[in-house]
């Protein structure tokens, strides 16, 4: 019995990842990126059930996996240090060539470039994309704007709540086991 429950209460998680929805049915909060791309999507492929002595159990394969998912459930903020982030991204490439998004952010920035003869004119994308490298480009738009070289950092998680069930399902779940244990007590 504990087992179906356990199997049920996992198609209702899957199903809100799915729909990107919590427990309530709002949507959750969007990403800060504005890429649309879903939230927790692997998530749903780790998740597993089983039934226990007294009920079922929802769990996820891995650690990591059920690291990522309690954050995000209960809105814990995430620490990061600057040798996380090279662990995760990798070191980068300072000299490579400045990306879009910094030479759109240079632009807002107000940043110019001086002249021959002492004028200054604001340089375009494509210019600064050509003459500035990675770091170059990283250095001027945090001397622009006065920020500090931080060695850490907390990146706070909205609350996504998926795992669970709520008063509807749990009225389904009782009707359900209802109906199947009453049918094995007329059958006996």
């Amino acid at each position: 019995m504990g087992a179906i429950i356990a199997r049920k209460v996992r198609t209702y998680s899957r199903k809100r990842l799915r729909e990107q929805k919590g427990l309530d049915g709002k949507a959750w909060e969007k990403r800060k990126k504005k890429d649309r791309k879903k939230m927790l999507r692997g998530l749903s492929k780790k998740m597993r059930s089983k039934g226990v002595e007294l009920g079922g159990e929802v769990f996820f394969v891995d650690g990591k996996t059920a690291e990522i998912a309690h954050q995000h459930q209960y809105g814990e903020p995430e620490e990061w240090t600057s040798k996380k982030a090279e662990k995760v991204y990798g070191q980068p490439d300072y000299g490579a060539p400045a990306t879009s998004y910094q030479a759109r952010a240079l632009k807002k920035e107000g940043y110019k470039v001086r002249l021959p003869g002492g004028r200054k004119k604001k340089p375009t994308m494509r210019w600064i994309k050509e003459n500035l490298s990675l770091g170059q480009a990283g250095l001027i738009l945090r001397t622009l704007r006065d920020d500090p070289r931080l060695n850490r950092w907390v990146i706070e998680l909205p609350e996504r709540d998926f795992l669970g069930v709520t008063e509807r399902e749990v009225s389904e779940l009782a009707s359900k086991i209802f109906d199947e244990t009453s049918g094995r007590v007329k059958g006996a």
